[in-house]
Formats: structure tokens, sequence, C-alpha cells
């Protein structure tokens, strides 16, 4: 999973990647839909607008004063986009970081910039990629959830984070279709 971070910076780096779509840039839309299953349920899981869609977005209970957000974000528009940070208000600072288990320590490098190119699905899992959040103003309950905005290049995506088990090490409705 670090590889993919690796890959993203890389991708920063590189002109041919730095496409720009000016037409959409006053064009923000704010957009959390909730999606109906076969037996009535809705589905507070999925997050989507302008093309880019956010699953599962879920984070470890803790009473630290650090989390770790992980969701699948998936990219289904016909442009590269660039995740440039997130927002929530149960936390001083967030970041978007790469993750690395090396000898059983957890270390992670801050992603300044995440492009996510057409078609493409980025996984923000344990050991991979993440949200990181520091100065929580709360503890992080199990079974209950707080807002998280994240932000791309020329919108904003709005997303409910589900909060897990402390030593869950996925979204515990992952499998289910969106």
């Amino acid at each position: 999973m670090i590889r993919a971070a690796l890959f993203s910076l890389a991708l920063l780096a590189t002109p041919a990647f730095a496409q720009e779509d000016h037409a959409d840039e006053h064009h923000e839309e704010h957009e959390h839909e909730e999606h109906e299953h076969e037996d009535g349920e809705h589905d507070e899981h999925l997050a989507e607008a302008n093309g880019i869609r956010a699953i599962h977005a879920w984070a470890n209970a803790t009473d630290a004063s650090n989390a770790l957000v992980y969701v699948d974000i998936e990219n289904t528009s016909a442009d590269l986009v660039t995740l440039i940070g997130a927002e929530t208000e149960i936390a001083a600072s967030i970041e978007i970081v790469g993750l690395e288990n090396t000898a059983g320590e957890l270390t992670y490098t801050a992603i300044p910039a995440l492009p996510i190119p057409a078609g493409a699905d980025m996984v923000f899992a344990p050991n991979g990629l993440a949200i990181a959040l520091t100065g929580l103003t709360a503890a992080l309950v199990e079974g209950e959830h707080f807002d998280l905005e994240l932000e791309f290049d020329g919108f904003h995506l709005d997303l409910e984070v589900e909060i897990e088990s402390a030593t869950a090490t996925q979204h515990s409705h992952a499998g289910h279709n969106h």
C-alpha cells in the first residue's frame, strides 16, 4: 500500500499527469446519497459527488488523541481528481498519510495531495493509506459516527465515518454491494 502512496507522489511530480479541467471549477457540488436496499433500508455508507464515490468510511474506537480513518474512494469520472485534504470538527488537524508497519512499529509519511486517475480505486486501509486525525476533542466510541469532509481539487465530499471496535481491521459492513 505504501507503494500506492509513493506512486501518487510520483504522479504529482510528472508534468504529463498535471491535467487541469477548468470547466468544473465553479461547479461545486456537495452530495451525500442514501441508497435504498431491496429490504427498504437506507445505506449511509456511500457518499457521491462529481463522479467520486466514498464507501465504507471507518475508524477504530480510541480514547487517544490520534486516530486513523479508512475509506474506499472510487473515481468513476473520466478525469483525474486530486484529494488535497479533509476536515472534521472532532480533530485539531488532519493529513493524508501512507502507513508502513516496520518491525511492529507503525510509521507514516504525509502525502500533501493524492491524485486519483479516472476509473481508479484508492483503498485507505490499515498498513496502507489513511487519513490521520490528531488532537481529537473526544474519544471515538464504538457504534457511533462522525462527519468528515473530503477536499478534492474543485469540490468537497461529505461523508459519515463509522466507529468500529478498537481491534477492527476492516469496516464491519465491508463486502456488500453499493
